[in-house]
């Protein structure tokens, strides 16, 4: 009867932690002889590892492997015997249980599964034997690094975006496609429904076919070995369709996409893969014509934002400034006037204005429940690990299941938690207000002759709050 292990988590059978908490857990070991062994330790392991293979380097007839790897987590302790100890020792037989205990560090990246690559965390049993390759026992468990929405008031501004397209007809533009996109909030958490509104005003002599509301996952990989390089990976989370706009007429649709078993969204750690993700709106004209498509760029997090119960108090910011929230009775903040469109440079490539505005509070939240974990979606094929970096280990040594091997990481989904939505009156009256807040491109913030009052990066836009003179 070869070795049993059993690995445990204390007060835990999900499995799931969070950058920063406690890692307890027992091993029980049963032996049906005695054995001779080394040692017996069990180490608490954390990584993120890429590998791909990129032909024609250096050669065009020849590949290279593409690789990274970064050490987060590595803890080990003895329960039985020493290190470096060269001495052996008779293990009798019977049933043995040894106890681990951990804090996790508070910047360790969230678990993750990809195509190129893996966040991996695991614990790890070893039996070093004499004249003979250790065996070892592994179970992997889930981290996340928390991503509070509730951390920073920006998450909590509703999001639109606004830009407007001239096509080409027989030599002439026509008029403009106006497309104004909007959500309630720019953080939700998995479970989550986005609700959305997409306004299409088609004053152009061209028929729309199609709109399209896409949420997608951007996975970047980084690797440093042969050379500098990086790899992406995108995924469609969720999807909707909406049917056409005649010419000479507008429409309406509102919509929700709801979020699955998805990974936040990365926070700036030293990782070489990143997770973001963005919302694409793509409108589909007859044919012959060029597709207008528009990027917003949304944060997923991992605890969903709260009603705080009081209008009017202190929010803290991820920087640890203090910003004071609105109150009631102060002016709605609406969008900023539509942007004039020059003939020359309304084409595919132009750059749109992301506009954020700040309407009434939201309605009253059921209480929170507390959220459920789930298995991550399956969005691409499984990380394929060789098993070539584990020295003096024998594969036949490495005692896995079926469970372990179809290992998924598993998120907190809060299925049960409402979500705003856009009430119709505000689609289209605008107004006034003394703040506006607004998304720029990075290149237009040095123009503006406003105040700036709050910063916020975003992705390759900076969030920006100003208040007007």
């Amino acid at each position: 009867m070869p070795i049993e292990c059993l690995i445990s988590f204390d007060n835990n059978t999900q499995g799931v932690y969070y950058a920063g908490q406690e890692l307890s857990g027992v091993v029980d070991l049963t032996v049906d002889t005695t054995k001779r062994i080394k040692a017996i330790h069990i180490t608490v392991n954390g990584y993120a590892k890429i590998r791909w293979i990129k032909k024609g380097y250096p050669r065009d007839s020849e590949r290279a492997m593409c690789r990274a790897y970064r050490s987060y987590l590595s803890s080990r302790s003895y329960v039985l015997g020493s290190c470096g100890s060269n001495s052996c020792l008779d293990w009798t037989a019977g049933e043995y249980s040894y106890t681990f205990h951990v804090i996790l560090p508070e910047n360790l990246p969230t678990s993750f599964d990809g195509k190129y690559g893996q966040i991996h965390y695991e614990i790890i049993t070893t039996i070093d034997r004499p004249g003979r390759y250790p065996k070892v026992f592994k179970l992997p468990f889930t981290v996340i690094h928390p991503v509070d929405l509730n951390s920073d008031a920006i998450y909590r501004v509703p999001l639109e975006i606004l830009d407007r397209k001239r096509f080409w007809s027989f030599c002439c533009p026509t008029g403009p496609l106006t497309v104004k996109f909007s959500t309630p909030y720019c953080g939700y958490a998995p479970g989550q429904k986005i609700h959305f509104v997409l306004y299409i005003n088609n004053e152009s002599s061209i028929d729309i076919t199609q709109c399209d509301v896409k949420l997608k996952q951007e996975v970047t990989y980084e690797t440093h070995d042969p050379q500098h390089e990086y790899r992406y990976d995108k995924h469609l989370i969720a999807s909707k369709q909406f049917g056409n706009v005649l010419r000479w007429s507008r429409k309406v649709y509102r919509g929700y996409l709801e979020l699955p078993s998805i990974p936040p969204t990365s926070a700036k750690l030293s990782c070489p893969i990143t997770v973001n993700y963005a919302m694409k709106i793509i409108i589909k004209p007859t044919e012959f014509h060029w597709k207008m498509k528009l990027k917003i760029p949304l944060t997923i997090g991992s605890v969903p934002i709260m009603d705080s119960g009081n209008s009017a108090g202190l929010l803290q910011a991820n920087n640890n400034s203090i910003m004071r929230a609105e109150s009631r009775d102060e002016p709605q903040v609406t969008m900023l006037p539509p942007l004039e469109v020059d003939d020359d440079n309304a084409n595919e490539n132009s750059t749109p204005t992301i506009m954020i505005t700040d309407t009434d509070n939201p309605p009253d939240y059921i209480p929170m429940m507390p959220p459920s974990y789930e298995d991550a979606m399956a969005l691409s094929e499984k990380f394929f690990d060789d098993l070539a970096y584990m020295e003096n280990v024998s594969v036949s040594s490495v005692v896995t299941n079926n469970k372990n091997e179809n290992f998924k990481p598993r998120y907190p989904v809060y299925y049960y938690y409402e979500t705003p939505i856009i009430p119709p009156e505000t689609l289209y009256d605008a107004i006034p207000s003394r703040y506006h807040p607004m998304v720029l491109p990075m290149s237009d913030m040095s123009s503006s002759p406003l105040e700036l009052s709050h910063v916020k990066a975003f992705g390759k836009f900076q969030i920006l709050r100003y208040i007007k003179k």
